[in-house]
């Protein structure tokens, strides 16, 4: 029988995978933890909570006797949005299981570091001997280069604010798909529906394409599943995020192993500078004029920047060793 782990978070990948916080966590679950029997605490911004095993709800008179008459040999929070001062169930799991707590950039002042074995964490200004400063992960069964033609430029994300594309579609027609007739394909729906609102009518089907179904960008079929973004990643001459900032973009780090050359335009602290500036075209440290003016010059000077063996160190096979390593070691 497996040895049994928790996850605590506030954004859930059932029904479907909508931004890197589910990519991670269904990544963690179903590969990183492979050797464990993984439950999943999803805490609502309400204060309800659900307890999933592998996709499938766990009644609500069951959730608490699981949770704390069953043996589980670690929990990993993965921050934000839990409420950590919840005295009835988050404080008293922290406690009672060995605990590890997973946030973008440390330190972090709703973290009371206290209650934790271990901290994950992308950026650090505090290292310290309990601290693991870890990457994003990509499943290298999925995502791996077969390049195909090269059709269209590709952005897999939520449109959302931080996410820029507004700016990316609204200059996109006049310079990259008029002069290079290149259209850009718009991968994923929104929880943001007044953002999305702007963004849509550039959607014109044919300079710009969008997954998102227009009369419900909320729901489920807007976004594709990660075999579908592997082979639309495998189609595309660029991979391009608008974000201006970034900790560490997962749907990139997937083009990356497609062999895709990815455009950005933001700050990327999630990643060594120096190791990321070579596997990337565009600014890395901050944002510099507008994303089609990067896309375009990357076409005009020809670029191509194929990554897929670098990006090898973020597989899901090498973050399982280095996390298990640091949760082991610990307990």
């Amino acid at each position: 029988m497996k040895p049994k782990a928790l996850i605590v978070c506030s954004d859930s990948p059932y029904p479907v995978v909508v931004g890197g916080y589910e990519r991670l966590i269904s990544d963690y679950q179903n590969h990183v933890f492979c050797d464990y029997d993984v439950y999943l605490l999803i805490c609502h911004c309400e204060g309800e909570c659900e307890l999933l095993h592998y996709g499938t709800l766990i009644p609500p008179h069951r959730k608490f006797e699981i949770l704390f008459e069953d043996k589980f040999e670690f929990s990993l929070f993965i921050h934000p949005d839990i409420d950590f001062n919840d005295r009835t169930l988050i404080g008293p799991l922290a406690h009672r299981i060995p605990s590890f707590c997973f946030v973008q950039r440390h330190p972090e002042k709703q973290i009371n570091e206290a209650l934790f074995r271990g901290i994950l964490t992308h950026l650090s200004d505090r290292p310290h001997s309990d601290l693991l400063r870890i990457g994003g992960s990509y499943n290298p069964e999925v995502f791996y280069k077969k390049r195909s033609s090269e059709d269209y430029v590709l952005c897999v994300a939520r449109i959302y604010p931080e996410k820029n594309q507004l700016e990316l579609v609204r200059d996109y027609k006049k310079k990259v798909y008029d002069r290079f007739g290149l259209p850009l394909h718009v991968v994923g729906g929104t929880e943001n529906l007044e953002y999305f609102r702007r963004v849509e009518p550039y959607f014109d089907g044919i300079s710009v394409i969008a997954t998102a179904d227009r009369k419900a960008p909320m729901q489920p079929q807007s976004w594709r599943t990660a075999s579908e973004i592997a082979d639309l990643c495998s189609r595309a001459r660029l991979f391009v995020m608008a974000s201006p900032r970034e900790s560490f973009c997962i749907a990139m780090i997937e083009a990356m192993a497609c062999g895709t050359t990815c455009v950005v335009n933001g700050n990327y602290f999630g990643f060594e500078r120096d190791e990321l500036r070579p596997h990337v075209y565009g600014p890395i440290t901050r944002k510099r004029g507008p994303i089609a003016d990067t896309i375009a010059s990357a076409l005009e000077n020809d670029v191509r920047i194929d990554a897929s063996e670098w990006v090898k160190k973020f597989s899901v096979e090498h973050t399982r060793e280095k996390l298990l390593g640091f949760i082991k070691a610990r307990l």
